[in-house]
């Protein structure tokens, strides 16, 4: 059988330019394009003077955003593909940067990363492909490069802190450790039992690590545990993972418990990114003002008539308000309230003008005091029947003896309850349909095509610029696809053209 010849041996007579081996349509190229653009000024004058030189930062994001379209997201795969790889090889211009170089400066740029994500709303926006009438922010918990198992009291931290820092070294020394070891070690009597097996595990392996890494290791493991004292304290924390302190125990989507962190993300009806973040707080509710000003700031102004979803992780009367506010057509998922209890609160009119409530039989409810709930931590204004003796279905309202119906109502309230309305309709039903379209498989790309099931990094910091570079990969290739939409577009209508020109 005749095979095609091949020319393993034979050299190149004129050495071609790496980007002519590579297809006019790659999505590389757009990277390049995009990337070259940017101001690297902040970069310059950070590594201004003597010393040895620097990579460019263009190279290093270059790799890594390309590493993220192709699921290679590990810094030493990075490297070996700058070496290997042609799309890589004209990406980072010939050179070879180590994994530590690719590692470190996902730590040490978060500026830089933020800036150049921003950049891509600007690029989408400027190039037309926004449609901002529908937009819908959520969040999903993603586990942390934290071990479950490493996970201390405070007792716990104080007993291996006081151990490193002056007991480690002479314990080291030992060539073997009796099993009962732990009794001899200061404080340990102080301690549950429940705790013993755990230290006993994290001294002997203290003393390993201290033995074949040397005094680098002892001083990387003060700093970490510093860092878990840290938090511990200032977020009021009963215990504290020691691989990486910041992260937090969120129940996943799977139902386990595990250290994660909270990526949040706002994206409008293509799918583009808008805004972005990630938080260590296990509720969503509080990222709903930052999302909306990061958006803002992103777009340079809220879009005029644009409809808003978020799920019921964000329904707080105080974001209703924020968002009416700022005239947002604003959509949240709201639990649904008892509708088979007739004398409910939320069956109870609120008449602004008066400040009075109207119970479902017509009987008033007015103001009398101002006042705290410890429970809720929230002020609350109490409303109290003014007529309920004379009613004949006082005792179905109130169990109270003196026959009198009082509501709390806390601050917002009324917005919550005009919300849960809204989302009622089925205008609002439609809406919130399109939350998933929008959002949702925005996650599920994250996850399936660019291997986000768990972050790499460690402290959140570090993990935002993580996510920073997810955002910026995930809205270029949007950008990269819209163009091959484009041309595609063009080309069959040129085809068509010269069909009809033949025709005639």
């Amino acid at each position: 059988m005749a095979y095609i010849k091949s020319f393993k041996e034979q050299n190149w007579l004129l050495p071609p330019n790496i980007s002519d081996l590579i297809p006019d349509d790659h999505v590389c190229l757009l990277i390049a394009s995009f990337i070259d653009k940017l101001d690297f000024s902040s970069f310059d004058i950070k590594y201004a003077g003597a010393g040895h030189p620097a990579y460019h930062p263009r190279v290093i994001l270059k790799l890594l955003v390309m590493g993220v379209l192709d699921k290679v997201r590990s810094s030493r795969r990075l490297a070996r593909n700058a070496r290997e790889n042609i799309v890589y090889m004209y990406l980072s211009e010939k050179l070879c940067p180590d994994f530590r170089t690719i590692s470190d400066f996902r730590k040490d740029n978060p500026t830089i990363v933020k800036e150049a994500f921003q950049h891509t709303v600007a690029l989408a926006k400027s190039e037309g492909m926004l449609d901002l009438s529908n937009l819908a922010t959520d969040g999903t918990k993603t586990k942390a490069n934290a071990s479950n198992k490493k996970v201390l009291s405070k007792e716990e931290l104080a007993f291996l802190t006081n151990f490193v820092e002056n007991e480690l070294d002479e314990w080291a020394k030992q060539d073997s450790l009796e099993d009962d070891f732990f009794e001899d070690l200061r404080g340990s009597d102080q301690l549950p039992k429940s705790s013993k097996k755990k230290i006993q595990n994290a001294v002997k392996h203290y003393m390993n690590e201290l033995k074949e890494k040397g005094k680098p290791f002892k001083l990387g493991l003060q700093d970490n545990l510093k860092k878990a004292k840290k938090e511990l304290l200032e977020n009021n924390l009963t215990r504290v993972n020691t691989t990486d302190p910041e992260s937090r125990f969120m129940p996943s989507k799977k139902g386990k418990i595990e250290f994660s962190y909270n990526p949040q993300i706002t994206t409008e009806k293509n799918g583009f990114i808008l805004a972005n973040d990630v938080c260590n707080e296990i509720h969503d509710s509080g990222q709903l003002k930052p999302q909306v000003n990061q958006t803002k700031d992103n777009l340079g102004k809220i879009p005029k008539d644009v409809k808003w979803s978020f799920d019921n992780g964000y329904i707080d009367g105080a974001n209703i308000n924020f968002l009416n506010g700022l005239n947002i057509d604003a959509y949240i998922s709201c639990q649904k309230e008892k509708s088979d209890k007739p004398y409910d609160k939320s069956n109870f009119n609120y008449d602004k003008e008066k400040d009075i409530y109207i119970c479902p039989q017509g009987k008033t409810l007015v103001f009398q005091i101002e006042g705290f709930d410890k429970g809720k931590k929230k002020n609350l204004r109490l409303y109290k029947g003014t007529s309920c003796k004379t009613c004949p279905y006082h005792h179905l309202c109130t169990k109270k003896k003196d026959g009198i119906r009082t509501i709390k109502m806390y601050p917002f309230e009324e917005e919550s309850r005009q919300m849960r309305k809204k989302m009622q309709t089925e205008e609002a039903k439609e809406t919130y349909k399109l939350r998933k379209q929008i959002v949702e498989f925005v996650f599920g790309d994250f996850r399936e095509n660019k291997g986000l099931i768990t972050f790499l990094t460690r402290s959140l910091e570090t993990v935002r610029t993580e996510f920073n570079l997810m955002s910026l990969a995930s809205n270029l290739d949007k950008v990269w696809r819209k163009n091959l939409e484009k041309r595609e577009k063009i080309r069959q209508n040129v085809s068509l053209g010269i069909k009809k020109l033949f025709a005639l």
